[in-house]
């Protein structure tokens, strides 16, 4: 029996561990105490088993001693006593190999912060890292190392900083400070129309409409919203807007509803935006007819030929009465409308009657065609006025 085959069989079926890191070189800036990871992890097979050893006593890791197939390494850093730029590292050694992992480090002067890569020297700074990244910017505000940060600077209003720290809500407490300072101005909140008009008719069950509303620049902007009286017919979505309503163009939506069976003629409403400043937004109703009728011209002659146009306001078929004076004629007395409709009739005005206008010097004469609709809720008339003229 060969035992070297055997050996080499027993290589090639079980090959040994191989250490690989997620990083060789860690660049950071900071103060105080820095934490961070990175990885090791098996890129061969079986078991990687090891520990970490750190060349300077302010770098410590967890765990020191590892194994497994990935593991995560903690490091923290105790800058407190350091200072200028500082390279160090640590040295991991296993049964896969070994490896150095260097540690490229600035500390940061005590007037500099720095958040996720970002460097902040002033308000200006820190103003902009609002803007980029908001919910972080929130947290670091109420945290001790942004209030130092203030006080190494020289900030002169810390007993507002601390006031303006105590608000629950982090967003408005952010925007107020950097107002307060002049970082930038307070976002109001505007009606892009004061006045808007609709016409209802006692028909329709609802009608909706929306209030569009733009804020003026990017931050915490709120605003109540309220129907002023006692209007029935009106209904707001909401009766608050926040900076959370607003999109990328700063523009919001406040939709209202209209309830045509609470509105009595014409009536107007008021809508109340109380933020920054008060604002009034005009809503007024009135009720539109079921339908609307003109004529094709402004005159006839004695002997002519006419066209009624007729639009059906109502949304559904509209069953209508047409009555006038015999000489004008209409092929029928009633008539079902769906959307429109152009209806022709014929004009003949004795020429009896055209001969006593004549005598008494009169040139023209002066009628009506009366419409109605009749399976409406309420009836409804109209007067349509027809002048005829002789030649």
């Amino acid at each position: 029996m060969n035992p070297i085959p055997a050996r080499l069989e027993h290589l090639e079926q079980f090959p040994p561990p191989k250490l690989a890191l997620s990083e060789n070189r860690i660049t950071l800036r900071g103060k105080g105490i820095v934490y961070g990871s990175f990885e090791v992890f098996n890129e061969g097979e079986g078991k990687l088993v090891g520990s970490i050893t750190s060349m300077a006593d302010f770098l410590s890791f967890s765990p020191h001693h590892f194994e497994g197939k990935k593991i995560k390494i903690e490091y923290a850093l105790d800058l407190v006593e350091q200072s200028g730029d500082i390279f160090t590292g640590a040295v991991i050694t296993t049964n896969g190999g070994e490896k150095i992992i260097d540690f490229n480090i600035t500390v940061n002067p005590s007037d500099i912060l720095v958040k996720d890569g970002v460097v902040m020297a002033d308000l200006d700074d820190y103003m902009g890292f609002v803007k980029n990244r908001p919910l972080v910017a929130r947290t670091l505000f109420s945290r001790p190392d942004f209030m130092m940060w203030l006080t190494n600077m020289g900030y002169g209003s810390m007993d507002m900083y601390e006031k303006f720290a105590k608000d629950p809500n982090k967003e408005r407490a952010v925007d107020n400070f950097l107002v307060f300072n002049g970082n930038k101005y307070k976002a109001k909140i505007l009606p892009d129309v004061k006045e808007m008009a609709h016409a209802i008719g006692e028909w329709e069950d609802v009608v909706t409409g929306s209030i569009a509303l733009r804020r003026t620049t990017w931050g915490y902007a709120e605003a109540t919203l309220e129907v002023a009286g006692d209007v029935k017919w009106l209904s707001l979505s909401k009766n608050k807007v926040t900076s959370a309503d607003f999109d990328a163009e700063n523009m919001a939506q406040v939709h209202y509803i209209i309830t045509p069976d609470q509105l009595v003629g014409r009536d107007v409403a008021q809508v109340v935006i109380k933020g920054c400043d008060e604002h009034v937004v005009h809503i007024r109703c009135t009720q539109a007819p079921p339908f609307h009728a003109r004529l094709d011209k402004q005159s006839f002659f004695f002997e002519d030929r006419g066209k009624l146009f007729i639009t059906n306001n109502t949304g559904r078929d509209l069953m209508m009465d047409v009555t006038c004076e015999s000489f004008i004629k209409f092929d029928a007395k009633r008539y079902l409308i769906s959307k429109t409709a152009q209806i022709e009739f014929d004009i003949k005005y004795s020429s009896f009657k055209a001969a006593s206008l004549a005598f008494k010097k009169q040139l023209f004469y002066r009628t009506f065609i009366h419409l109605a609709a009749i399976n409406v809720d309420k009836p409804y008339g109209w007067r349509l006025p027809i002048s005829l003229w002789s030649l």
